[in-house]
């Protein structure tokens, strides 16, 4: 009669499950790495995105107005003060313009996401060119920004929208000069 042997099940050695372990970990650093690139993108064509809405609500105004909003850069002086950014956003509402557009999604997480509906945390991340009141300025150079993201938070630098609505990132506007 034939002897019944019992075979023991196969069973992965240190060396292989070590090796699992450290190929696992490399593909989730990869991840990581490759999840932040795209938030920074995302970030950065939600960026694109309020640029262009800023854009069309200022040569709105420019169209109606005839002018520049005319809002004083005193107020940027004075520490805490929400006099700029109110202005600004009241100034651009009536031609659809959310105060959410005012923010880079970038700048508020860096800041912790504070609660924008506070009057305290009113504020615009993307800041305007101060023009004069004559008919026409807005537009006379192409290479004049009317609007110029808060800080470098993007690769290339801040953002920033020529009067002819063409958008650059600092780095690239360096090479006009």
């Amino acid at each position: 009669m034939p002897r019944l042997t019992h075979k023991s099940a196969a069973a992965f050695t240190l060396m292989e499950l070590m090796t699992v372990i450290v190929i696992i970990g490399i593909l989730a650093s990869m991840i990581l790495a490759l999840v932040s690139g795209l938030r920074d993108r995302a970030d950065q064509a939600a960026c694109v995105t309020n640029l262009k809405s800023l854009y069309a609500a200022a040569a709105a105004y420019v169209q109606q107005n005839g002018q520049w909003p005319q809002i004083s850069t005193a107020t940027l002086e004075t520490h805490g003060d929400t006099q700029y950014p109110t202005a600004w956003i009241n100034a651009l509402a009536p031609f659809g313009l959310a105060q959410k557009n005012w923010i880079c999604p970038s700048v508020q997480r860096a800041l912790q996401n504070p609660d924008l509906t506070q009057q305290t945390n009113i504020r615009v991340d993307y800041f305007a060119t101060p023009f004069d009141p004559r008919p026409g300025t807005p537009y006379l150079w192409p290479h004049q920004p009317w609007f110029v993201e808060r800080g470098p938070m993007h690769t290339g630098g801040n953002l920033i929208i020529w009067s002819n609505g063409q958008i650059v990132t600092l780095t690239e506007a360096m090479q006009y000069q």
